[in-house]
């Protein structure tokens, strides 16, 4: 029998320097895979470099508009052939064997619809993500971040979702849990979509799981350093509004009341951090988020939607996944 094919689907924008090092390590990847890149409207020349470098070995897809993670992925996956998946940002470098370790960990169980591999950080010494859970503040956790590797510690388990800049899903699970012909939720853009989908995935009956075989370095935004509050405080204004919405879009689609108000005091903490942190250092944002109106509204249908669907292990869960840390 012949081994599933993955398809690699790395997202560029302005990515001239970093893109090649991600494709050449996707191509590394030995037979039954397939690469894409798709270019969401670059404006430096991200495509003209990857194109003279790799011809006919990789397929390039430009498009004109900048959607996002979640939009241009959404784009992506439709014009690629793989039953597995696997989103790879330009900063992800996949050690070799990385394939392989997803195809086993697919090959083991039916439900398994997302893998979540082992990033480190460029030193390989120190984790990025090993999978990412829901704390009781809602936020999302990536497993070990900052943290030491430590190889006995780390074995195979269950986690809630994959961290987007290298998510791999069974192809299975995204038409499954799929919003009419998109995964992602366009209404996020970037940040939390990866969660938002695994709390989906969860709910429709499919599994998560950490796999520390399948191993990556990610840069984690080229290797910016974070300032006080991390990464997405250093963000412009109309992209921080973009983290601090899509927080409350999946509570907004997916939470239980009753779960709510048994870690309000969580909840009520982050948020006291969040608004504090946005008004000393991006005031600004406070007028960009006065123009998300709709995704809320968009996100109050899903959540009726939600209540009626039933996929391919039967009806969708009406509760909240375990929080916490595994």
């Amino acid at each position: 029998m012949s081994r599933p094919v993955v398809s690699f689907v790395i997202l560029t924008w302005n990515h001239r320097d970093l893109a090649p090092d991600a494709v050449r390590s996707a191509l590394a990847q030995g037979p039954g895979t397939e690469v894409l890149v798709y270019d969401n409207a670059s404006t430096d020349d991200t495509t003209l470099v990857l194109a003279r470098e790799f011809g006919d070995r990789v397929r390039i897809v430009r498009f004109h508009e900048n959607l996002g993670y979640a939009g241009g992925y959404d784009r992506a996956l439709r014009l690629v052939e793989g039953e597995i998946l696997v989103l790879q940002n330009p900063d992800v470098r996949l050690d070799p064997g990385f394939a392989d370790a997803v195809r086993e960990a697919f090959a083991v169980d039916p439900r398994v619809g997302i893998v979540a591999p082992l990033l480190l950080r460029p030193d390989r010494r120190t984790v990025d993500s090993s999978g990412q859970f829901l704390a009781r503040s809602r936020k999302t956790i990536d497993r070990g971040y900052g943290r030491p590797h430590d190889p006995r510690r780390d074995r195979p388990g269950p986690v809630l979702a994959a961290c987007g800049a290298a998510a791999c899903y069974r192809r299975e699970m995204v038409d499954d849990i799929a919003d009419g012909e998109d995964l992602f939720d366009r209404d996020y853009f970037a940040w939390h979509e990866d969660l938002e989908v695994g709390w989906r995935a969860w709910r429709a009956g499919w599994r998560a799981v950490h796999v520390p075989d399948a191993r990556a370095v990610h840069l984690r935004t080229g290797g910016k350093k974070a300032g006080l509050g991390g990464l997405a405080f250093e963000l412009p204004p109309h992209l921080l509004s973009h983290v601090l919405k899509n927080r409350y879009l999946a509570m907004l689609r997916h939470d239980r009341l009753g779960a709510v108000l048994r870690d309000l005091p969580w909840i009520l903490a982050r948020e006291a951090a969040q608004w504090a942190l946005a008004a000393l250092k991006r005031p600004g944002v406070f007028r960009e988020l006065r123009r998300w109106r709709g995704p809320f509204r968009r996100a109050l249908a899903k959540r009726r939607e939600d209540r009626r669907r039933t996929g391919r292990w039967g009806p969708w869960r009406r509760d909240v996944p375990p929080r916490g840390t595994w």
